[in-house]
């Protein structure tokens, strides 16, 4: 496709499988559905149309799924075999539509309903009825009947016979796209002498081979994105009295892969400082700060918008925690009764994202809206008895925005 997120163009195909070679050469050479797949692309950029077709194939049969029907109807429509093309349509549509997005569902019946205009119906009628049946050099399938209907493409087509102990027949036929009332009658002489080969009909030159239907495959590739991030907590440790309502600095990159065009998986790593102090008049420099280290593994949903999209996050993992108190003492006593320690711990977090997304060629530019939910159970610090005692009372939660930038390989 071009630079689209819900389209891909068949020779953009090519470049994006380069891509997945680059980034895994092992994997490449040892996955037959990538290298069929791949080859397939170049046959049809070369216009070798028949070879792709079966290069195509033997992707689908290592993969069943929609992307190589897609390409199989592609070469096809190119031979102007119009029914191939349409049956491979409805082949991926009947058998993997679940796989398939709503752009590209929307694609192939779109390329169906184009093409099905230009068939025509052509009423075929042999004798004797079991004659075999042969349109263009290819054989049909075997029929109890001895009419058949047919759909063709617009055009001349060499409509043929043949039977055991009778003469082949042939004869050519034009045909008009929607045309429904055209019969051929094929009655075939038994044998009675040799027979005379039938002069070949003169068969025009083919037209220059048409520019293939946009049918799409999902965008599919890896991404990188840094964001810088200001929060503010919504708790504080259960000894530490009037705390301001301050905010601090977060930074955090996020490595992931793109499966298809509503969905990513990603691994996150931050590093988040907050520092808070406290309005109590008689410790007017009394202050906290929080340090995590977050590490997590991330969802991301992102609508199919070409240029801006919307995109969510949903994620968790764990944390590293590390709280330490200043000017918390004066000659008049502990702001915290002694209750504020340096302690420190592991704890779980949940992460969530709802932002809106810039794509400029793979620049990725964004804005988004942010909440950290964590235990906090694990800071901890020794008391006077030597036994474990948490700093926090509640549940953390920090609420804030990100900026983000980055670039995908989609």
């Amino acid at each position: 496709m071009g630079r689209s997120h819900g389209r891909l163009t068949l020779a953009l195909c090519a470049a994006t499988l380069g891509l997945t070679m680059q980034l895994s050469p092992a994997l490449a050479q040892v996955e037959p559905y990538r290298q069929h797949m791949e080859n397939g692309i170049k046959l049809f950029q070369d216009r070798n149309y028949r070879a792709a077709v079966v290069e195509f194939e033997a992707a689908y049969k290592e993969k069943p799924k929609a992307s190589p029907l897609f390409n199989i109807a592609l070469a096809e429509k190119a031979l102007f075999n119009y029914p191939r093309a349409i049956a491979a349509l409805e082949r991926a549509l009947a058998e993997h539509r679940d796989t398939m997005d709503e752009g590209d569902e929307k694609t192939a019946r779109s390329a169906i309903e184009e093409m099905r205009a230009l068939l025509a119906h052509l009423t075929i009628e042999l004798s004797p009825q079991t004659a075999t049946l042969i349109i263009d050099g290819e054989e049909q399938p075997p029929s109890s009947s001895g009419t058949r209907v047919v759909e063709l493409g617009p055009g001349v087509h060499r409509i043929g016979a043949r039977a055991e102990g009778h003469a082949s027949a042939e004869e050519s036929v034009t045909v008009a796209s929607g045309e429904r009332d055209k019969k051929v009658k094929l009655a075939l002489v038994p044998d009675r002498a040799p027979a005379t080969p039938a002069p070949q009909p003169f068969t025009p030159p083919l037209p220059p081979p048409p520019k293939p239907v946009p049918l799409s495959l999902p965008p599919q590739g890896y991404y990188v994105i840094g964001a810088a991030s200001l929060l503010w907590p919504l708790s504080h440790p259960r000894a530490f009295p009037a705390p301001e309502a301050n905010s601090g600095g977060a930074g955090s990159i996020r490595v992931g892969y793109r499966v298809n065009t509503p969905a990513a998986f990603d691994v996150m790593l931050q590093y988040a400082n907050i520092a808070t102090g406290s309005d109590d008049p008689a410790y007017p420099n009394a202050s906290y700060t929080l340090g995590s280290t977050r590490l997590g593994l991330n969802v991301r949903l992102m609508t199919p918008g070409q240029t801006w999209r919307f995109v969510g996050s949903i994620g968790g993992g764990l944390t590293y925690d590390s709280v330490k108190f200043d000017s918390i003492k004066t000659p008049a006593g502990d702001i915290c009764n002694g209750l504020c320690q340096k302690a420190a711990g592991v704890n779980a977090f949940v992460f969530s994202e709802v932002g809106v997304e810039l794509d400029l060629g793979g620049v990725l530019l964004g804005f988004s809206l942010d909440s950290y939910f964590q235990s906090s159970r694990g800071i901890s610090y020794k008391n006077s008895d030597q036994d474990d005692a948490t700093l926090y009372s509640a549940v953390l939660l920090q609420l804030g925005g990100s900026l983000h930038a980055g670039y995908a390989f989609w």
